[in-house]
């Protein structure tokens, strides 16, 4: 069997969810998988329920960060299907961690011992309002994140991390109508991926 197939590479994509798999499949490693998927054209979708006890969130928020019109221009994908992984992306030159969080408030696990990357960038959603787009992100550079875990305000402007929301930016450095329009193709494209999950 050959991994340069294109209809046998998206057929073993599909059946086993992730770049990883595939390239074990193959006996290759992931991001030989990675480039000929993309040669190809391949949509790498994560399989929320194939990461065991891991939902996949974080992958989401990865590819939520890639495409929002902030990052875009200059954010690149690591090629990784693991959100495991100490360095999820590439922005302006600098590697990245993106944390999700879903809890009552915004609370991020940091645990290291030294940073890996220069960035966090911390996505937190209300679930109750949408699980896929996030109610604020913030932007920490590892300098001043603890080795533990960040827990910014969502309210408090006193609080260190406020000054590295996102949303302070909106309407000036990205448009928000650019940014409702992402929102919607983004729930569009990855919404049956939650309720796949739930099932």
């Amino acid at each position: 069997m050959d991994y340069k197939n294109k209809i046998l590479l998206k057929q073993k994509y599909d059946e086993l969810g992730s770049t990883r798999r595939v390239g074990k499949f193959f006996g290759v490693l992931n991001g030989t998988i990675v480039y000929w998927m993309k040669k190809y054209g391949l949509k790498r979708t994560p399989k929320l329920h194939l990461f065991g006890n891991n939902t996949g969130k974080g992958r989401l928020g990865e590819l939520y960060v890639l495409g929002l019109p902030f990052f875009k221009n200059d954010a690149s994908d690591r090629v990784s299907d693991n959100d495991k992984g100490p360095v999820d992306i590439t922005w302006r030159n600098n590697n990245v961690n993106v944390k999700t969080s879903h809890y009552k408030r915004p609370i991020f696990r940091v645990k290291t011992k030294r940073h890996k990357v220069s960035f966090y960038f911390c996505l937190y959603f209300n679930d109750s309002v949408s699980s896929l787009i996030p109610v604020e992100i913030w932007i920490i550079p590892s300098g001043i994140a603890p080795h533990s875990g960040i827990t910014p305000s969502l309210t408090k402007i006193t609080s260190k991390y406020h000054k590295y929301k996102l949303s302070l930016k909106r309407g000036k450095e990205f448009s928000t109508t650019a940014e409702k329009r992402y929102n919607a193709r983004f729930i569009k494209k990855y919404g049956h991926l939650l309720k796949d999950n739930k099932k």
